[in-house]
């Protein structure tokens, strides 16, 4: 969901289904993103939790929220990922001004003559919020300065009422990786990645493939992002080194998805993400609901 669309949907969760408890706006949620693809939705309870979309509806308010707020921030999960598998595998910054800052929380900070001719601009909490500059000088400045001041106003909680993106939101600037990157989703289950998802044609023809981790595709259709079984995707040569990565991340949490690329045959380090899509994907068939379900253990 990106553009008016988003702006839409923020502006009604944050004043109009602001009113609603938990369960009722996760389930009308639920109910719409179905609505969306004209799939048919079924009522989650959240109380007591076996399908896969309830149990992550459930960790929205259980569990170390405070690192859960760390992690999902882009600037201060390198700390974590440095203490976990090292920063050779974490995306360079560019400072954003003379004064050398990487992360900045206002868009009267930014040097735009010290950035680079071609750089990632992002937001550090939320999902979408980026500026893919080629080149600086086709950039028009004022109008990204307007949507940047826009973009660090969002409190990104109100869009799927996920705590750990409460909180100032900042700026980071990524170096480019221009070219053959591909991402890879290790869902993982208390420190156990299962599978993972690529995504392919993300700007034209969204797509998606499910695969195990010997590289076996699986049947998994995700509606928002359809699968295509005709598109094969090469088993990495990066594979092993990538779940070995996922792993040591995920140790301590009951799931997590931990996102990699592979860039000129070097790994780098994407994200954390605690509750993929909001926890509100849509599965077909139905079946794998339940049986991921099964994969995540809750905390007593």
């Amino acid at each position: 969901m990106a553009g008016k669309y988003r702006d839409i949907f923020y502006f009604l969760n944050k004043y109009v289904f602001s009113i609603l408890p938990d369960s009722l706006y996760h389930n009308l949620i639920f109910w719409i993103m179905h609505k969306r693809v004209n799939a048919r939705s079924y009522w989650m309870d959240i109380k007591k939790p076996k399908k896969f979309s309830e149990k992550l509806q459930w960790l929205k308010t259980n569990g170390d929220m405070s690192l859960k707020s760390k992690l999902a921030d882009k600037f201060l999960v390198r700390d974590f990922v440095r203490q976990r598998i090292g920063d050779q595998y974490l995306i360079s910054l560019h400072p954003l001004n003379k004064k050398g800052d990487f992360c900045i929380n206002n868009v009267e900070s930014i040097d735009w003559d010290v950035l680079p001719d071609k750089f990632a601009l992002k937001l550090t909490k939320g999902s979408g919020y980026n500026i893919i500059c080629n080149d600086k000088k086709a950039l028009n400045i004022d109008k990204i300065q307007s949507k940047l001041k826009k973009w660090l106003n969002i409190n990104n909680y109100y869009l799927s009422r996920e705590p750990q993106y409460i909180g100032k939101n900042g700026l980071i600037c990524e170096v480019l990786l221009e070219y053959n990157i591909k991402d890879y989703k290790f869902f993982c289950f208390n420190g156990i990645p299962k599978f993972l998802k690529v995504d392919f044609d993300r700007v034209s023809n969204h797509h998606a493939n499910y695969y195990d981790l010997s590289w076996n595709l699986l049947d998994i259709n995700e509606l928002c992002c359809p699968r295509n079984p005709d598109v094969l995707i090469p088993k990495p040569l990066k594979l092993e080194e990538m779940i070995s990565l996922a792993s040591k991340l995920a140790q301590g949490f009951p799931f997590v998805r931990v996102d990699l690329y592979i860039h000129n045959e070097r790994v780098y380090f994407g994200e954390m993400t605690f509750h993929p899509s909001g926890g509100y994907t849509l599965w077909e068939p139905k079946e794998w609901e339940d049986k991921i379900g099964k994969l995540l253990s809750l905390p007593s």
